[in-house]
């Protein structure tokens, strides 16, 4: 009976044994490591940038990323910077000077392993300013004119601080951004560029561009005369025309449509089609009292914009693409 008390624990021990999990590591709290993504010199200030850390360590997500701050550590400790953003631009720097960066991560009192360094020698500034000689909107257009390019200049649009990765770079003295919409203003800003050396960014130039091209006028207008006078036209060829405006009498009067009824017949109709920013096409003008302009019970109608007339009034009317 001893016997068996003795072996039953190891009996015990050999049944569990292969069945229980291997054990967990203790959960971890220390954020990951921060991943610089660069650095350059932005005129003379080394300005060094990295991702913002959202998980810990382990893998897990941090449920608010938001409260991570960052421990910028200069030249391995020499000098200690803490802040809440994903960038750090560092006092100038002299040529030749280097400078080397790290980034720890905290959250809630824990912190993560430094990141490998970055380094920064200190170059000469690039202390020219890309001139703007001219800045204006177009119809679907931004366009900018430099004075001169001795290097490549880095666009900016809409973009606040820090400025690392440009929307566009150009070579050359002409920038054109069709990337717009009419009515809406864009903000630039520009700087020359040689390689992780960045010169000082320009004032900031802003652009509205806008549709100046003004429709096709409508065609072939005619008058039908009866108790009143109707003008009737075709439609402009131009795609963006948003309504029409005929003037008589003194009178504007806005029309969706393709023909207008006026109960007293005026001396003369100004028909224009006007496009979705308000420009007029050329004015269209048609004569009632002219023999050739109107048409009356049918038998006569107006001009064609050829030169030439058409007999049948219904016959127009029916061709007429709405």
């Amino acid at each position: 009976m001893r016997k068996l008390l003795i072996l039953f624990p190891l009996l015990l021990s050999f049944t569990t044994c292969g069945h229980r999990e291997a054990p967990k590591p203790p959960l971890t709290f220390k954020p990951a490591t921060p991943e610089l993504s660069g650095a350059i010199q932005e005129f003379r200030s080394p300005l060094i940038y990295w991702k913002p850390v959202k998980t810990f360590e382990d893998g897990r997500k941090i449920s608010a990323p938001g409260k991570v701050s960052y421990i910028v550590i200069v030249n391995f400790g020499g000098r200690k910077v803490k802040l809440s953003e994903t960038y750090f631009k560092d006092s100038p720097i002299k040529p030749k000077e280097k400078r080397c960066y790290q980034v720890v991560a905290e959250y809630k009192g824990h912190f993560s392993i430094p990141s490998e360094p970055v380094c920064v020698v200190g170059q000469k500034p690039i202390e020219a300013v890309p001139k703007v000689k001219e800045a204006k909107g177009e119809d679907g257009k931004a366009v900018v004119k430099f004075a001169e390019a001795p290097y490549p200049i880095e666009v900016f649009k809409n973009q606040s601080p820090p400025f690392i990765k440009p929307y566009r770079v150009i070579n050359g003295t002409l920038f054109e951004d069709e990337n717009v919409k009419n009515g809406e203003t864009y903000t630039y800003r520009f700087r020359f560029s040689q390689g992780n050396l960045k010169g000082r960014l320009s004032p900031p130039v802003k652009v509205e561009p806008a549709d100046t091209i003004p429709p096709a006028p409508p065609q072939h207008p005619f008058i039908v005369c009866g108790s009143g006078c109707t003008l009737i036209w075709e439609p402009s060829p131009s795609e963006d025309v948003k309504y029409y405006l005929v003037v008589a009498g003194g009178k504007k009067v806005k029309v969706n449509g393709l023909y207008f009824l006026a109960e007293t017949c005026p001396e003369a109709f100004t028909l224009y089609a006007v496009d979705k920013a308000g420009n007029l096409s050329k004015p269209v003008k048609v004569e009632v009292g002219s023999e050739e302009s109107c048409c009356c019970n049918g038998k006569q109608v107006g001009p064609t914009g050829d030169g030439e007339l058409h007999k049948d009034a219904g016959g127009v009317r029916n061709s007429l693409r709405r």
